[in-house]
């Protein structure tokens, strides 16, 4: 009973929506704004991927470090100097300058760019997702509010 309960609501639901008239109009914009879905921005792009990296890194000023070390005021900092957190000789050693370019090819595949460093991430091969990062990065890392330059060179 229940079922064909169900089968005559769902047809006279049915028969209701396609009635002419007004409805149709209605129907038409209902079906044009729900296509109309706005586009990711880079910025939302950015703080999906790096759910990734939650798991190693902290982004707060203050924030404990992990297994990586906190990132907060990455950008222009040189790897490996922090006092608090234990790098990697490979890290330690390298003299490298967090800026966009140098930051974009690190995450395209850390292994190759450092040998020998112990961040344990695949990278992330495409370059809208390398810079969707560094945009999130920037963001909430104090990158502005430390007056870091943005060095990616375009």
């Amino acid at each position: 009973m229940y079922r064909a309960t169900l089968i005559v609501f769902s047809t006279l639901v049915l028969a209701a929506c396609g009635s002419g008239g007004d409805n149709d109009a209605t129907n038409v914009s209902v079906a044009s704004s729900s296509a109309a879905v706005a586009p990711m921005t880079s910025m939302e792009r950015g703080a999906i991927l790096f759910k990734r990296c939650r798991a190693c890194h902290t982004l707060d000023q203050g924030d404990r470090h992990k297994v990586g070390p906190n990132l907060w005021g990455v950008f222009g900092q040189t790897s490996g100097t922090r006092d608090d957190f234990n790098y990697s000789a490979a890290m330690a050693g390298s003299d490298i300058v967090w800026t966009d370019a140098t930051i974009s090819a690190y995450l395209e595949k850390p292994s190759t760019y450092l040998p020998g460093n112990r961040m344990s991430f695949a990278g992330l091969r495409k370059e809208k997702d390398r810079l969707a990062v560094i945009e999130y990065l920037r963001a909430n890392t104090g990158a502005e509010a430390l007056g870091a330059e943005d060095t990616s060179g375009g």
